[in-house]
């Protein structure tokens, strides 16, 4: 056999390669009419067309595309080899974009994404205590963050922020435009650490700044108080349902009973929820029996969770509920089951309307996701998502009022009246006339709670 001679293939290969080339870049040529630098540019590409060549064959070459993890995996390479830009390329920070794109598709605000910080304050709100000044937000009609309470016997109440107060600024840095929750991450901090709050307040000419220092605040669930001694009107506001609530509501029912408690109002206006176990406590201590609430999974399985009868440790008394339009979650599992049973009277405006359940799956490095995993109903089977829970006696707040000021709280005020008509300390006509007068105001003031509603996503 003769032996195969390498140097008389090298001219062949040449010839061919030249060919190859001369073909490849032959329509740049004829398309520059002579220009030299067209032609230029033109070999200085062929590398890159060459590779984008190689990888389109061997794209066409798979019958089938590449698995969902190898393609990120693919893009993910590709920008690291390639991108031209700004600094280096950023894998965490990416990754967890992807994953929260990834999670929008599926147009459910619930279904969500928690970076390492946002993870741990979610359960710092949680356990009860958490970083910061002791400031309730809240976003107003014309989307600015403002002080909903500064919370008792915290810093932001000690350095004299006020309900209402209109934050403008913090650190020195404007916040218009900027959600909710990157204000809150902006004003939470370490403990021993300043911030400066700019604040805009009604009445006053000038921006009011605040320095402020951070400390580790004991979030009181709680906050009860004897509205009338003489009838025995006790009254008790629950910001949220937390791993503490459910002791801290037992602590303050026992308290209002040495002052000879005989009718309560439940206040959860503005709560916007918590942990499904701590709505099933609470919600124990007012049912008799039955469930709470049911649960039903994807599958269509319904899975009702029944009172804890250990909750039942005091007296039932006559029972009127505030709710609103912040109202939502768990704080709806809690109305939504006392309306449903008849134990109580709900006063105020129509509920959130969050009737979903959101299982929490941590991370290996401090993130998570919250995936709704099921939805609740109340306990006559009642899906309340996107709907809300209509009030017994509707009555509309003012624009601006103090919560828990009888002057200026007038849905506090009427529902002392329901509740006195409950207690048998006023009659049943009452009860008539403020639901009459509330159906009447109904047809007026329901494009404006639809609005006020479709602000903020269900």
């Amino acid at each position: 056999m003769k032996r195969l001679n390498i140097n008389k293939l090298i001219p062949a290969l040449f010839l061919l390669l030249s060919a190859f080339v001369v073909g490849f870049i032959a329509p740049d040529v004829l398309a520059s009419h002579g220009d030299l630098r067209s032609v230029t540019s033109s070999l200085q590409l062929l590398p890159q067309r060459l590779e984008t060549l190689l990888v389109q064959a061997q794209v066409e070459k798979e019958n089938e595309p590449l698995p969902i993890i190898e393609t990120y995996s693919a893009v993910l390479e590709q920008l690291k080899a390639d991108y031209y830009g700004q600094g280096n390329i950023d894998e965490r920070r990416l990754t967890y974009s992807a994953i929260r794109g990834m999670l929008s598709a599926l147009n459910d605000p619930f279904t969500r994404f928690l970076d390492p910080d946002e993870y741990k304050s979610m359960r710092e709100e949680n356990e009860g205590n958490f970083t910061g000044i002791g400031a309730q937000l809240d976003t107003n009609k014309n989307g600015e963050v403002y002080v909903k309470e500064p919370l008792p016997d915290t810093p932001a109440m000690r350095a004299g922020v006020k309900a209402n107060d209109v934050i403008v600024s913090v650190d020195d840095k404007p916040i218009k435009n900027l959600d909710i929750e990157q204000v809150v991450k902006m004003i939470r901090g370490p403990a021993g650490t300043k911030v400066k709050l700019g604040i805009r307040r009604t009445g006053v000419p000038r921006i009011i700044y605040k320095v402020i220092t951070r400390q580790v605040v004991q979030f009181r669930m709680v906050k009860y108080q004897m509205l009338d001694s003489k009838d025995g009107i006790g009254y008790i506001r629950l910001y949220q349902f937390n791993e503490q609530c459910d002791t801290q509501f037992d602590q303050a029912l026992t308290q209002l009973e040495k002052q000879n408690l005989k009718g309560l109002i439940l206040d959860l206006r503005g709560n916007p929820g918590g942990l499904l176990q701590a709505a099933v406590d609470i919600g124990s201590r007012f049912i008799p029996s039955g469930p709470v609430v049911v649960i039903q999974e994807r599958g269509g399985q319904k899975n009702p969770i029944y009172v804890k009868e250990e909750k039942h440790n005091h007296k039932r008394y006559p029972l009127v509920v505030l709710v609103d339009k912040h109202s939502a979650s768990a704080s709806e599992i809690v109305s939504g089951a006392i309306k449903d049973t008849g134990v109580g009277t709900l006063v105020g405006t129509r509920t959130f309307g969050k009737g979903r359940v959101q299982t929490i799956m941590p991370l290996q490095d401090g993130s998570a996701v919250a995936i709704t995993t099921a939805k609740y109903l109340t306990p006559n089977g009642t899906d309340i998502h996107k709907k809300g829970i209509e009030p017994d006696v509707k009555v509309e707040p003012p624009d601006t009022f103090e919560v828990g000021d009888l002057k200026t709280d007038v849905q506090l005020a009427r529902s002392i009246q329901v509740l006195k008509v409950k207690m048998g300390l006023l009659p049943n006509s009452v009860l008539d006339e403020l639901k009459k007068a509330a159906q009447a105001g109904s047809t007026q003031s329901s494009s404006t709670t639809s609005s006020e509603r479709a602000a903020k996503p269900n």
